[in-house]
């Protein structure tokens, strides 16, 4: 058995925690490419962070997708799928 998780969640609770997760781990990198690129002073680097922003952006919005068709066809885990539309919903830095 897999100690990090518990046997009683359903296989939906487990991707909706795990796109939690995700959510939160691309809000803070793009936080951390923000503050970045605003003390940054190297063009190359500043065009590399630049791009990665972009990605998480686009990622972003696939996620926001993603909580959206869950919401539309999920039977259980609502309060799950609830939290990750409000995580979705939020701007990438604030």
């Amino acid at each position: 058995m897999n100690p990090s998780r518990s046997p009683s969640l359903r296989p939906s609770e487990s991707l909706v925690g795990s796109l939690c997760l995700e959510v939160d781990g691309v809000r803070r990198r793009a936080g951390q490419l923000i503050e970045g690129m605003a003390r940054c002073h190297d063009g190359p680097l500043l065009e590399r962070l630049r791009r990665e922003l972009g990605n998480l952006q686009r990622r972003h919005r696939e996620l926001q997708r993603s909580a959206r068709s869950l919401s539309a066809t999920a039977r259980r885990d609502s309060l799950g799928v609830a939290l990750l539309l409000e995580l979705t919903s939020r701007p990438l830095a604030g």
